[in-house]
């Protein structure tokens, strides 16, 4: 059985797709492990965040300071999407899709200083959302 993290990684990866190919996230869904295809998590976190991205993009947005979202690599795009969508439409603590966010983005993020600005996006939004 997949970690939650391991899912979180798979939605990660799911969304760079998603942005990167003419594929949708259910095609995509299809040519993973069966384990994942079929995991409520991956698929209501993708759905919903495929839903709502204008407005978690617009949140991200409202928290980057001198940036613009198009300017942030794609990586560090779609970990800010996943906790943004955790931090304020799910049940999972904030404090753990920050973390998960670090993590994901020491892993993946084109630069190595890229989980402190991931960091620091998320906080802000923690402090402006009324969750």
């Amino acid at each position: 059985m997949k970690s939650r993290h391991e899912l979180r990684e798979a939605v990660f990866k799911i969304l760079f797709q998603v942005e990167n190919t003419e594929l949708n996230f259910k095609e995509l869904l299809e040519l993973e492990q069966e384990e994942i295809s079929t995991n409520t998590y991956v698929n209501k976190t993708l759905e919903e965040i495929l839903d709502k991205i204008n407005d978690i993009d617009e949140i991200i947005t409202n928290n980057l300071k001198d940036w613009k979202l198009e300017r942030l690599s794609k990586m560090d795009r779609q970990i800010l999407r996943i906790a943004t969508y955790e931090i304020l439409h799910s049940d999972i603590p904030y404090k753990v899709s920050i973390n998960e966010a670090v993590e994901l983005s020491k892993k993946y993020s084109e630069k190595d200083d890229s989980y402190k600005f991931i960091n620091g996006v998320l906080k802000g939004i923690v402090e402006t959302s009324t969750k």
